[in-house]
């Protein structure tokens, strides 16, 4: 990003947030500087050439779908060529154009590959429109789906490919996403790799995190549908409607199995997203109607969950947050404690993040998002009713909320031991174990960032 981009982009922050909040993520951009010196790595050629040769898998069948709009030729001829360079073959090409004019249809003219398909719509009906134009005529297993000024790695298919084999028949993943990075408008120059969680569930529901590259199970994708009213934000609420029907399945049947098992991540950056001018990835300002969409989705899934609660925006464009109604542990069965940052001095004293700076957003905007996490702090946690017994089986004490939201005191058998350093590396020990336990028996853990506890007084207490 350029150093003009930069400065607009801090402007536009301090009008929404204010100018500490400005201040303070213009330091985290100076001070972290998040994979400053990221390249992207291309297979070598003879990994390339062993793929293109490795026939353990050659069944399964990718459907890739770009809804087309007066794309400028030059990059449909890049997103053609990448699909072209695929090491795993069995693919086909849907490009849906609702163009005007023929620039679309003679860029594609210039290839000569049956499995390339070109539909011209006889309207424009927008991104959902269009995806929607290209799903009707897919004969994949599996639809990729693929902006038409972007483009993926040489490799992409083949580790999808390998994602869902590896899996067995009860496991077969509905989706697969991979992790990606940005280009330059030329293509050459890649950055802001964007290295993604496995699942999590939670942190889906702030921020379309998953987004590129995604490829569905064609007979769920034909089922849902794009529904166009959340052009901007269709393949969020694609997803998200994937996920609550897990969930609603995992609610209803005990042995059903579990979302984090049915949607699968590649942790290998498999598509790049184009910036220019007129693309949300260069100006996020540029589409806000999309954010609006996204929200709505989140709404939608909220109802369909029966979960009472309401949905805002974040300071961060794109990103939101649920604001549950009473306490988050009566909507949510499926979580068996929520926790919040500990903090001594300005930092994160334990748990997750421990040792960041509070005034930082993390990577990827991470720190101030609800997410799942495999480690909580017991002096700031809330544990479900129904997990009070394996806290104090674990801790050899009776359960007592000490989430700092509930305005809880802390236990004075914590107190004592967060007096001393050998004290605190018990709490750490308890926590851990604690936190497996929890796992083990089945339940989700929430980290809330909003909650913020002071390990050494009011003096040290900072609220994000």
């Amino acid at each position: 990003m350029s150093l003009a981009q930069n400065i607009k982009k801090t402007i536009n922050y301090s009008r929404k947030n204010g100018y500490t909040e400005a201040f303070f993520a213009a330091w985290e951009r100076v001070t972290a500087k998040y994979y400053k010196d990221y390249t992207y790595q291309k297979p070598s050629a003879d990994e390339l050439a062993r793929q293109r040769t490795d026939e353990s898998i050659t069944d399964i069948q990718f459907s890739i779908l770009v809804p087309a709009y007066e794309t400028q030729p030059v990059y449909m001829a890049a997103l053609i060529e990448s699909c072209l360079a695929q090491t795993y073959q069995n693919w086909e090409l849907i490009i849906a154009d609702g163009s005007e004019s023929d620039v679309v249809k003679k860029a594609v003219a210039n290839y000569d590959d049956t499995r390339i398909r070109y539909e011209r719509l006889s309207e424009n009906s927008g991104i959902g429109g269009n995806t929607s134009e290209a799903i009707a005529l897919a004969n994949g297993d599996y639809c990729g789906l693929l902006d038409h000024d972007d483009m993926i790695t040489p490799d992409a298919l083949y580790e999808m490919a390998h994602a869902i084999k590896n899996k067995n028949d009860e496991n077969k993943p509905i989706l697969v996403y991979s992790d990606e990075d940005k280009c330059d408008a030329t293509g050459k120059r890649f950055y802001d790799p964007h290295f993604k969680l496995d699942f999590n569930l939670d942190l889906i529901l702030t921020n379309n995190y998953i987004c590129h590259f995604t490829v569905i199970d064609t007979q769920t994708i034909k089922k849902l549908g794009i529904r166009k009213t959340y052009d901007g934000s269709q393949d969020y609420d694609l997803v998200l409607r994937i996920v609550s029907t897990l969930l609603l399945r995992e609610r209803e049947n005990a042995g059903a199995v579990r979302v984090e098992k049915k949607i699968a991540h590649v942790p290998k950056v498999l598509y790049h997203w184009r910036c220019h001018e007129n693309s949300t990835a260069e100006n996020p300002q540029s589409k806000m109607y999309a954010y609006e969409a996204g929200k709505k989705a989140l709404i939608d899934f909220v109802d369909r969950m029966g979960w009472k609660g309401d949905v805002r925006h974040n300071k961060h464009l794109g990103f939101y947050r649920i604001e549950y109604r009473n306490n988050v542990l009566t909507h949510r069965p499926d979580l068996a404690a929520v926790g919040g940052f500990t903090a001594c001095c300005g930092k994160v004293a334990g748990g997750t993040y421990k040792g960041q700076p509070l005034v930082y957003a993390g990577y990827m905007n991470r720190m101030d998002l609800y997410q799942n996490t495999k480690l909580l702090d017991l002096r700031n946690m809330a544990v479900n009713k129904a997990y009070a017994g394996v806290y104090e089986e674990v801790t050899g004490h009776s359960y007592q909320s000490t989430l700092y939201t509930e305005e809880k005191e802390l236990p004075q058998w914590i107190k004592e031991l967060d007096k001393t350093a050998q004290g605190r590396t018990q709490i750490a020990l308890l926590s851990a174990k604690l936190c497996r336990r929890l796992i083990k028996e089945g339940g989700r853990l929430l980290l809330d960032p909003v909650c913020v506890r002071s390990v050494k007084g009011r003096a040290d207490n900072f609220h994000k």
